[in-house]
């Protein structure tokens, strides 16, 4: 329950915030003097009333958001000196106004109280604070009157962001400046102009944030459907607690028209020497020889019409008195309301903008010091608190899920994405992807090029603010909102073309941080996503980045195609490259992961139709393979890359990479349409054969495992316009501790159940065997669609209960099957190349293998293991009557097959191979 009899809680929450403003040249610019008056009409005035009402033992409480780009202003030494340069400018000015106007008592009145108020703010700027306010700040948090939290780094509006990275490092970079300069971290985080988007719970929470404020509409919205409308805080997805911004405190002080800063009595925003007097008089005090506001508004707001009166200091204070007991006593009904409804006391948020207070409502800090005393007061049926404190008394109970919303006009985003301000986000967009890029790239500490990385972090930071586009919205200081907005993005794609180039111009980036310097200990890490190690990207002359492109890859995988995909990136990352494999994956979203070295981006796999349909399947996944590509590649914006294709299902996401980024193809053939169906058959087959070509013909080197394969591309599709280079497949060596022994009568078949694999004359082979060797048995490891045919066919010829199908085999399940078999066939009619005997050759399993394509250069016969003609099934069960009969033959075979295997089917020995092609291509040679 709430203390000493307290029914509920008030918490307001002021925001302090400006954009950066860099300080340049002598004089004081016009931009500078937005947080000179911020100071002197805000600021000021509220920490010098909350230090009054310390000193009078009050016991007032309300929490302070404080922008990082503010704080760091505050803290600058030259813009301390600007300020009280500025101060004195304006003292100056009162002196001549005290003068001018000594026949106007009204005016002369005014004159001396805005002078005398002038000399306090300086007596207080310059002695007491010795100019910096965050150390009263931090004092009036230590006696527990405020609780200090930021917002992001330069206010950057989340929602627009487009990746969970840029926002992440907005929130964790203003996390870390704030905890440098006040030595903690705050628990609260103000979303900048109350934006979220549904997420940015799962980034909070992980930079150690523990409650937002959302905008009423946001949290009323939330499902379920918070029962106590915004008086009670809820988790968002058990993360991160929020609150909910109360609409009528918010309507009471903000509503242009029923709120009480719009009474007659208060001061006339509008009404301003600066551009009442001739110019000649105001020339001296004038920023930048502008007109501009001064300071000195002698006018109240009177009525709508232009005819106003003069202003009365009294008299308004006297209305801030009574708006303030108006308000006051609003609260004491409200919660009244509310907790009679709730188990646990009910809080009332109210989150102003800071400046609201004395620059916009001069009498704001007057009627908000007099809310404080009266809520401090006896006769209240709530107590004043801090959004932490409320939390830690009463964590919030219930949990929600919400979607996007702001504070803005309108509720969500239009204020910052609109007709007016839309050409800000590509830019904004493609900054995101390219610091991600240098991000993971890295940098070595201290050099020169980590100076380019944390200054381009700055720039984009800054590019980002959210006042640039609330700016061009409201269409005030439009020139100057587009032209910081450009000069940052400039900035940031300078120093990212010198970063990506490997040449950073020392002179530009010692520019822009003497001019843009703030948050120097930032940690551009943050970009990073998450789980990717640092030094993502080789940064030395001779790193090379390979793009490797596969439609499967393992676990997940149809042939040999994905392994040999597998083994080879992993060797390059070996042997220093960086590899980025991407792939199609089961599962129904994007993602990624790192294996052994090499990043392998995974696209959901959305299953293959039948029929024509089969050819807009492809395509689909090539547009949606190449836009993943062009991301990656875009943030890793390598010096020297290569684009590695295998085979034409991922052909068109080749050449809409190769055009699009200007990089090398290079592709690996593994095999034809038209080796495999021995011909062209139908329409499908005629098109693949096409893409095939082309793949052949666009790549700089087509790469090819063994010379049957380079003279059947040759024969096909004529002489490709870079060289053809054999480089044979390999295997990872496969250990098998028990062999099966010499009575083994098992025979072992692995691969793709297609007719160009030969099962069919392995089974009419095995037939015979059967006569025989009664005890022997056959094992078809392997799936495809000529699976029944097979199966019906050792119906037919009798030894249905001899052969076992085991259907598709992991390489551990492959490696058990191998160990317990006296003999592998490989019974191919078409094979490029025949890895799956390299395979068995290495677990020490002597092969029988069909002189098709490749296997006659793997196997030689007698020596590494026998070979028949292609289809011959009584060639076939020659072989495996020899071996049964003699086995220190199957002995021999092995052992001199292992040790070819281990000499010349290396993928260390395969992967110098293939960097070698790639160094010749990026020289520009074709072989």
């Amino acid at each position: 329950m709430a203390p000493s009899g307290a029914a509920g809680y008030l918490a307001f929450l002021l925001h302090a915030h400006l954009p950066f403003i860099p300080c340049e040249g002598e004089e004081i610019s016009l931009e500078e003097k937005w947080l000179f008056e911020a100071l002197t009409e805000s600021y000021l005035p509220l920490l010098m009333s909350w230090e009054k009402l310390d000193a009078r033992g009050l016991d007032f409480k309300l929490t302070l958001s404080l922008s990082p780009t503010l704080m760091s202003m505050l803290l600058n030494p030259l813009i301390q000196e600007r300020y009280v340069r500025y101060l004195d400018k304006l003292l100056e000015l009162a002196a001549r106004e005290e003068r001018r106007t000594v026949g106007e008592p009204a005016f002369r009145n005014l004159a001396l109280f805005y002078q005398q108020r002038l000399v306090e703010i300086k007596r207080a700027y310059c002695d007491t604070y010795r100019g910096n306010l965050l150390a009263p700040l931090k004092r009036l948090e230590e006696k527990g009157h405020l609780e200090l939290i930021t917002t992001c780094a330069t206010h950057g509006y989340l929602p627009l962001m487009i990746t969970p990275e840029a926002r992440y490092a907005q929130i964790k970079i203003a996390l870390d400046y704030f905890a440098q300069v006040m030595g903690k971290i705050p628990e609260g985080f103000w979303l900048p102009e109350c934006g979220y988007t549904p997420g940015l719970e799962d980034l909070l929470h992980a930079a150690g944030v523990k409650y937002v404020v959302l905008a009423t509409h946001g949290f009323l919205g939330a499902s379920p459907q918070p029962p106590f409308a915004v008086y009670a805080p809820v988790l968002l997805n058990g993360k991160v607690a929020a609150f909910g911004r109360d609409w009528e405190t918010s309507h009471q002080v903000w509503n242009r028209l029923t709120g009480y800063p719009g009474d007659p009595h208060y001061r006339e925003f509008y009404r301003d020497i600066g551009y009442d007097l001739e110019l000649d008089y105001l020339q001296p005090f004038l920023v930048g020889g502008v007109r501009g506001d001064t300071g000195f508004k002698y006018y109240r707001i009177t009525g709508k019409g232009a005819e106003k009166e003069p202003y009365d200091f009294e008299a308004a204070c006297g209305r801030a008195k009574e708006h303030a007991r108006d308000f006051v006593a609003n609260r004491r009904r409200q919660i009244a309301h509310w907790s009679a409804l709730m188990e646990e006391p009910p809080v009332v948020v109210a989150p102003y903008d800071a400046e609201l207070f004395g620059h916009w409502w001069f009498e704001g800090p007057y009627w908000l010091e007099n809310v404080l005393e009266l809520a401090c007061g006896p006769g209240q049926n709530f107590r004043l608190t801090t959004l932490g404190a409320y939390l830690q008394r009463h964590p919030p109970r219930r949990e929600a899920v919400t979607g996007f919303s702001s504070w803005g006009d309108g509720g969500y985003h239009k204020v910052w994405l609109n007709p007016a301000n839309d050409w800000l986000y590509q830019g904004l967009h493609q900054a995101e992807k390219a610091m991600q890029a240098m991000a993971e790239g890295g940098a070595r500490g201290g050099s020169l090029e980590e100076r380019l990385i944390k200054q381009a972090a700055r720039e984009l930071l800054l590019a980002q603010s959210s006042d640039w586009a609330f700016i061009l919205t409201n269409q005030t200081v439009v020139e100057y909102a587009a032209r910081r907005a450009r000069e940052h993005l400039q900035n940031f794609f300078r120093l990212f073309d010198c970063y990506r180039r490997g040449v950073p111009d020392a002179e530009l980036l010692a520019r822009l941080e003497a001019k843009h310097g703030l948050f120097p200990s930032l940690d551009y890490r943050h970009y990073c996503r998450p789980g990717y190690p640092a030094a993502f990207c080789p940064r030395e002359e001779d790193g090379l980045l390979v793009c490797m492109l596969a439609w499967e890859y393992p676990p997940h995988h149809v042939g040999g195609l994905g392994v040999h995909v597998r083994d080879l990136s992993r060797a390059l990352a070996r042997c220093g490259a960086q590899v980025h494999v991407l792939t199609l994956s089961p599962e129904g979203r994007f993602t990624w992961e790192v294996r052994e070295g090499v990043f392998v981006h995974y696209l959901p796999r959305r299953y293959p139709p039948g029929g024509d349909s089969f050819l807009y399947w492809v395509l689909q996944f090539n547009l949606e393979m190449a836009d993943l590509g062009k991301e990656i590649l875009t943030r890793l914006a390598p010096r020297r890359a290569i684009l590695h294709a295998h085979d034409w299902l991922v052909a068109q996401a080749a050449w809409e990479l190769k055009e699009a980024l200007g990089m090398p193809l290079v592709a690996t053939i593994h095999a034809t349409e038209y080796g495999r169906h021995r011909g062209l058959h139908n329409e499908l087959q005629r098109t693949i054969h096409r893409i095939e070509g082309e793949l052949v013909k666009s790549a700089r080197k087509v790469i090819c495992c063994s010379r049957y394969m380079a003279a059947e591309v040759s024969r096909l599709f004529g002489p490709p316009a870079g060289a053809i280079e054999v480089i044979p497949n390999a295997v990872q060596p496969i250990e098998i501790s028990h062999h099966a022994g010499e009575d083994s009568c098992t025979v072992l078949y692995v691969g793709r159940l297609v007719p160009e694999k030969g099962v069919q004359v392995l089974l009419r082979a095995f037939a015979r065997l059967v006569k025989a060797y009664p005890a022997s048995t056959l094992v078809v490891a392997g799936t495809g669609p000529y699976e029944d045919e097979l199966k019906e066919l050792a119906g037919r010829l009798g030894v249905a209960d001899r052969v076992t199908f085991t259907g598709f085999v992991s390489e551990e399940a492959r490696n058990r099957l191998l160990a317990r078999s006296a003999v592998a066939v490989f019974p191919s009619l078409y094979e490029p190349f025949g890895i799956v005997a390299l395979e068995a050759m290495s677990a020490g399993v002597p092969v029988v293998v069909s002189r098709a394509g490749g296997l006659a250069e793997i196997v030689e016969h007698g020596v590494t293991g026998l070979t028949f003609a292609p289809g011959d099934d009584e060639d076939l069960y020659r072989c495996l009557e020899q071996l049964f009969s003699q086995p220190h033959l199957r002995s021999e075979l092995k052992r001199r097959a292992r040790e070819k295997v281990a000499r010349e089917y290396t993928w260390e020995a395969v992967a110098r191979k293939t960097l070698a092609a790639y160094r010749e291509v990026l020289k520009g040679g074709n072989g």
